[in-house]
């Protein structure tokens, strides 16, 4: 049968059956390291564990059996919890001294029995040296900790300031954090925004500061590359999969990504027919090459990037709902320059400084150049304002850029006022296409999209991306 004993009249509490044995209770008791000191309801000393003996300096087999006061006029104690319990009935904490110099912290609580009677009193206190050198072990551990995150963050800060000037902007704080916040994970990430605005640097700095920096980042821009080669870029092909295939076959940039990031720019472009095969690969990051059987895995990090607006082309039959759903788990929005004025001062000296250092000039801005600057709306963003400033520090004459070096208000892409100026004579087929490459290096320099370049011009993605596709090389 066990012992029973109530904390409280009312409640009791039973040892043994479906529990520890009281053996092994006392076993527990005696290895805690904090003391733990055992009375009757009278103040009869009943029990102390090792560290009670070693911290009142006292043996049980000389204490147990007689009554607290005898410890306090001993002064092996300066005063008795226990008696402060008996009479108060109530918990009780006080400090102690005790005849070896130390000073605890000693908590008394009373057992009461069925009838309310006070059965036994459990003493327990701690060392306060051990307790303050606690407390400075752990303030010593905030203070290294604090120190390493300050550093942490210097870092994150000087990584940010040295990889883009987009990514310093204080209208870009809110964007800092998020990409801070979500490189540690593998979260499939999905960032929009307009052409210009720095999506590219965003999905860099994803993989740079996350854990798989250490691997390879590829990129694939899925309105460069023709529809009808797009699959074999994206997921490679076995040997012998079409005619003028290689002999051995190709890895695709999903294979390539394995350990490492995929990022897919220009997501909004990718034909209809193959986001399907796209979304299979998100689902369960397996994929089939071009023309084979066998399933690979991958274990690759996905980012994606678009200008368009992917929700509106859900409604239109242009992207499919399932796939911008798996693809927009965490979006992030690069608002674009002329939302965020407070940056074009920070980006004017950034980029003044950057083009002095790269053509070693000294260039300063005339008083009315930043009112300029603010003024304008930025249409092509952080790609554009950079070229501005570039242009106006090799063209500008003398020390000082003024308002007609920038040259921004002239610029009539996109408008459909312009016309074609023949200077000499070339064959009709070649000067044709000479024409059109021009037109389509020009539509694609403004919108920095195939489709749309190939919308503003009337002629197929197709043939956008062949002739950007054979520019870049």
């Amino acid at each position: 049968m066990g012992v029973v004993t109530k904390m409280e009249v009312g409640k009791p509490c039973e040892f043994g059956r479906n529990g520890l044995e009281p053996d092994e209770y006392k076993k527990i008791i005696y290895y805690l390291q904090d003391e733990v000191f055992v009375t009757d309801g009278q103040g009869i000393i009943l029990f102390l564990n090792p560290t009670a003996e070693r911290i009142c300096g006292v043996k049980k087999e000389d204490v147990i059996g007689k009554h607290v006061s005898e410890l306090e006029k001993q002064k092996k104690i300066s005063s008795s919890i226990t008696l402060a319990v008996l009479k108060t009935r109530e918990k009780v904490e006080i400090l102690q001294q005790l005849q070896s110099g130390k000073t605890v912290i000693a908590q008394g609580s009373p057992v009461f029995d069925e009838q309310g009677n006070i059965f036994r009193v459990i003493i327990t206190s701690k060392d306060v040296n051990e307790i303050n050198n606690l407390v400075k072990k752990i303030e010593t551990q905030n203070f290294v900790l604090a120190s390493k995150e300050k550093e942490l963050d210097l870092m994150k800060e000087a990584f940010f300031n040295n990889h883009h000037s987009a990514c310093f902007g204080q209208g870009l704080a809110q964007v800092k954090e998020t990409v801070v916040k979500i490189a540690p994970t593998d979260l499939t990430v999905l960032i929009q925004g307009e052409s210009g605005v720095g999506k590219e640097v965003i999905a860099k700095l994803i993989h740079s500061l996350g854990p798989r920096n250490k691997h390879s980042l590829i990129k694939i821009n899925c309105g460069l590359i023709p529809e009808n080669l797009i699959e074999s870029e994206l997921f490679g092909y076995e040997s012998g999969a079409f005619s003028g295939a290689n002999k051995n076959g190709k890895i695709g940039k999903v294979e390539l990504a394995d350990q490492g990031t995929l990022f897919l720019d220009e997501i909004g472009e990718m034909p209809l027919n193959l986001q399907v095969k796209l979304l299979e690969f998100l689902q369960d990051r397996e994929f089939t090459r071009v023309g084979g059987i066998k399933k690979n895995a991958v274990n690759t990090r996905v980012v994606a990037a678009t200008n368009c607006d992917l929700k509106s082309m859900v409604q239109q039959g242009k992207f499919r709902e399932d796939l911008f759903y798996r693809l927009n788990v965490f979006p992030i929005r690069i608002p674009p320059l002329r939302e965020r004025k407070e940056d074009v001062k920070t980006f004017a000296e950034y980029f003044l400084k950057k083009f002095n250092d790269k053509y070693k000039l000294n260039k300063q801005f005339e008083s009315d150049v930043m009112d300029l600057l603010l003024k304008y709306d930025w249409p092509g963003n952080v790609r554009e304002f950079e070229n501005v400033m570039e242009r106006a520090v090799v063209n500008s004459e003398g020390d000082f850029i003024e308002t007609s070096d920038l040259n921004i208000f002239s610029d009539t892409l996109g408008q459909k006022q312009g016309k074609v100026i023949c200077t000499g004579l070339l064959p009709w087929k070649e000067a044709k296409s000479e024409l059109q490459e021009q037109l389509i290096k020009r539509a694609y320099d403004y919108y920095k999209s195939t489709l749309q370049a190939a919308d503003a011009l009337d002629v197929s993605q197709s043939t956008v991306a062949k002739v950007i596709k054979k520019s870049v090389k």
